[in-house]
């Protein structure tokens, strides 16, 4: 495929549009009623036409750039992530892969692929890390948003498919005057020292015909090792002695310094183990039972991985924001945005845990005699450390105006072009190479050439270009009885152009304890939409959308979209939406080649054949091969929304909403443990992507899974339905002001296939899926001074359905600011004032990091100051 350069792109756009700009520019006569008061009419996110109306016929959250930092947001990504509407919770920060460095949006829990993210109504494109289906938010610059809107129906009618579970659309500063510095710093109390660094200059001036806003943002977040947390670190509960690997560990790895039997009936510790105790300490190897975990009679050399690895990672970035507007004629605007952001991020695991294939009957550390398989911890390599640098450079320029001869009517049209160049070095990883040559050679694995010659460096470069071309018009034509109905018609195209390239040596699979493969694909998709406001009376107006989208690979799809905005009362609206999309898979899961990844699964199964039950039955990490899938189809949603919202006072104001989002042929990757049940119980047939290796079976109970193959596929459903209830209030009193919002999501059904694939199970309520959030921030002002207290609260949940009650969270942020006038703003806060823990299973480990963080008490100081 022919592929465009950002300058013969920008250089064709710029000649379509100026012939373009010249006709609309052309002279008219036009009458006008001097009398007759006019009302600013707005792009309101979730349509294209623009209206006096803030609140519309579908529901949308606001989150200013003041409301992200009274509850204690340090990043664009913090605030995404702590809204109720982030249901369950989304990826940020983790340590050791070469996502590290990302955070996503993930609304009603429906998915980051299918929340579509907008920068000013402008599609941001996906990650080239995350598969290009989901927006990497750490790309955007706090200091340059003005605020957040957030829809909470299907929009794909309007901005393309991947808006099934809504839109999040940043608004960046525009039209900015004057000069404004910002400072400051903060510290973790479990972590000590300054945790995170802050510091931002925004700029704008004005002109006559244009304005110029720049700014610049720097923001520092240190990770956090699993060792500082007493829930992360390694640790064996009970005795010693009689503790079961995995039963009674956590942070600790089958990966030491064990020996699988030649049939991997049992697998015994290896006879050198003691001497590792002896070098590196009880709290970095020890001999640990394996009789539930393996078989009868089997012990491990387990390493403690817990106590070197990190969980969260880092983040250091900086980004320069441009945005610019011009008037080059009579009702005819430029506008352009430059936005580059250079983001770099560390994160470590443990030494590389990998099997040693083929082991020798006559090496030391065998007890078999015997050639074997081990699984062991390369400690003299030391540290596998992840250091992550991604580049995202986003350019857009056009022209937008009015028609004076055709009612106002106003249009506009851009190019816009985003680049993503991520890349991840891994230091320190097994050469399988380097260690067939130390036994060829007789090298001692132990001295420093052996060392050497074992080490290995990784390397995963990602790129992901995309191309847009957008052009529309928003006009009114004829009269209804409420009014004059407004339209709008545009086109559309964008290609997507996506590759993750490993190196070689761990592509071959000759790296220990390197996970992953490489992928890439490109599509194109052009698109025409059009939407119409109808105001059939007064106070009644409904809203019809269609978008036609073609792509390259899966052919042609109609989204439609209805909706229904009555004005009950002067103070109370009645809504109503229906939507339907479909969404093609991403192209990682049509295109990658296959990867491994040592993943968390529980094998049901193994437990069951060997007398565990299945409360017993504990999970581990497993070898799991991931494939993808060609043959997927795309999905298909529908989407129903019915709400109010009703100003009850002048001080007083709430909004209700029911929505329902049903999606069929849900793509998703079948996790290693549904695959084990699957073929255990015949609902699943094994074959070259789908299949599960164990060890021996043994009088008739079976052996231990060594290796599961997974991959995608379209399953059946995913049907999400609940409540959001948010409440508003402000009013002033002889002793200052108060404002309060509260929101509210409750999930009161989460209907997807069970683990095996077979049925529709309701999940709502279980762990890591809460059926109720609450976010509620109250400020009180008075004079100069400002006292704000947000509290976030996240349901209890269960294990498993009606079984295994875990805790419910709620974290306290306060803050207190004081407006010294011309020499600035002070703000202090604490985030989690009372140093709550995340919720950690029944066992206690902490599984969940997307929904619960674990930075604990907080302590930050901010200076601002404005000219």
């Amino acid at each position: 495929m022919y592929k465009n350069s950002f300058l013969a792109n920008s250089v064709r756009f710029a000649l379509i549009s100026g012939a373009a700009a010249t006709a609309f520019a052309a002279p008219t006569v036009f009458a006008a009623d001097e009398d007759s008061a006019e009302v600013e009419r707005i792009e309101v996110t979730g349509s294209r036409i623009k209206r006096s109306d803030l609140e519309g016929a579908s529901p949308i959250t606001t989150i200013t750039a003041e409301d992200m930092k009274v509850e204690g947001n340090f990043t664009v990504a913090d605030a995404l992530r702590n809204s109720n509407l982030n249901s369950f919770g989304s990826f940020s920060e983790r340590s050791g892969s070469s996502a590290q460095s990302q955070a996503t949006i993930d609304l009603r829990g429906a998915g980051s692929e299918r929340t579509l993210v907008l920068i000013d109504g402008k599609r941001f494109p996906g990650s080239p890390t995350l598969g290009g289906a989901s927006a990497n938010l750490n790309a955007i610059p706090m200091a340059a948003v003005e605020r957040i809107e957030i829809l909470t129906d299907g929009a794909s009618s309007t901005y393309g498919s991947d808006a099934i579970a809504g839109v999040v659309n940043i608004i960046m500063k525009k039209n900015f005057q004057g000069l404004e510095f910002n400072v400051g710093g903060g510290t973790r109390e479990r972590d000590g020292g300054l945790t995170s660094k802050e510091f931002s200059v925004v700029a704008g001036y004005e002109m006559d015909k244009g304005n110029i806003t720049f700014a610049f943002d720097h923001q520092d977040r240190k990770g956090i090792s699993d060792a500082d947390r007493e829930y992360t670190k390694a640790k064996i509960n009970g005795d010693y002695d009689t503790a079961q690997a995995y039963v009674d560990t956590d942070g600790w790895s089958i990966y030491g310094a064990t020996v699988a039997s030649p049939d991997f009936s049992q697998a015994q510790a290896s006879l050198l183990c003691d001497d590792l105790v002896a070098e590196y300490g009880s709290d970095t190897f020890r001999k640990v039972k394996a009789d539930t975990d393996w078989s009868p009679g089997s012990t491990y050399c387990m390493y403690a991985y817990g106590n070197v690895s990190y969980n969260k990672a880092s983040i250091d970035r900086n980004t320069v924001y441009v945005d610019a507007n011009y008037e080059v004629a009579e009702d005819v605007e430029w506008f352009g945005r430059v936005m580059v952001t250079q983001n770099r991020s560390f994160g470590r695991y443990a030494p590389p845990a990998a099997t040693w294939n083929k082991m020798s009957a006559d090496n030391p550390n065998n007890p078999y005699g015997e050639e074997t398989t081990g699984y062991f911890r390369w400690v003299g390599i030391g540290t596998r450390d992840g250091n992550v640098d991604d580049y995202n450079q986003d350019y857009l320029t056009g022209l937008r105006g009015t028609i004076s001869a055709w009612n106002d009517a106003s249009w506009e049209m851009y190019y816009h072009y985003n680049q993503a160049d991520n890349k991840s070095i891994g230091e320190y990883y097994l050469s399988y190479a380097g260690l067939a040559y130390n036994e060829a050679n007789g090298i001692d694995l132990g001295s420093e050439e052996g060392i050497n010659n074992m080490k290995a460096t990784t390397l995963t470069q990602g790129k992901a270009i995309f191309n847009q071309y957008n052009a529309g018009i928003n006009f009114d034509a004829f009269e209804l009885p409420g009014g004059e109905a407004g339209h709008y018609v545009g086109m559309e195209y964008f290609e997507q152009d996506f590759s993750e390239v490993y190196d070689a040596q761990s592509e071959a699979g000759l790296v220990g304890g390197s996970a992953g493969n490489s992928a890439g694909g490109d599509r194109q998709v052009w698109a025409a939409f059009y939407e119409v406001a109808l105001p059939v009376i007064d106070d009644v107006e409904v809203n019809l959308a269609v978008r036609y989208d073609n792509y390259s690979d899966f052919g042609g799809n109609t989204s439609p979209k209805a909706s229904v905005r009555w004005q009950a009362l002067d103070t109370l609206v009645v809504r109503a939406s229906y939507s339907e999309a479909f969404r093609a898979p991403a192209l990682d899961q049509l295109y990658a080649a296959t990867s491994f990844s040592a993943e968390t699964g529980t094998d049901y199964p193994f437990c069951e054949s060997n007398g565990i039950s299945r409360g017993d039955c504990k999970s581990g990490q497993i070898d799991t091969y991931i494939s993808a899938n060609d043959t997927l189809g795309p999905e298909t949603s529908k989407y129903t929304n019915l709400g109010l919202a009703w100003d009850i006072t002048e001080e007083l104001s709430v909004k209700l909403d029911y929505f329902n989002l049903d999606i069929d042929n849900v793509i998703n990757q079948r996790t290693n443990t549904s695959v084990l049940e699957g073929i255990a119980d015949g609902t699943l047939t094994a074959d070259s992507t789908f299949y599960v290796e164990r060890a021996a079976t043994t009088n008739g109970k079976l052996g231990k899974a060594l290796k599961v193959g997974t991959g995608y596929a379209n399953g059946d459903k995913l049907e999400i339905e609940g409540i959001d209830v948010a409440l508003n209030t402000s009013f002033e009193t002889s002793i200052g002001e108060f404002r309060v919002n509260w929101a509210n999501s409750f999930i009161t059904k989460y209907v997807e296939e069970d683990a095996a694939g077979t049925e529709a199970i309701d999940k709502a309520g279980w762990a890591g899926q809460p059926d109720f959030r609450s976010n509620l921030t109250a400020i009180y002002s008075i004079g100069d001074s400002s006292f704000s207290w947000n509290s976030n609260y996240i349901s209890s949940t269960y294990e498993t359905k009606d079984e295994g009650k875990l805790d419910s969270w709620l974290i306290h942020n306060i803050s207190y600011s004081y407006d010294v006038g011309s020499f600035g703003l002070v703000r202090v806060s604490v985030n989690n004032l009372t140093d709550e823990d995340p919720v950690l299973s029944s066992d206690g480990k902490y599984e969940d990091p997307s929904l619960y963080n674990n930075y604990g008490r907080e302590y930050r100081a901010v200076y601002t100051l404005k000219f």
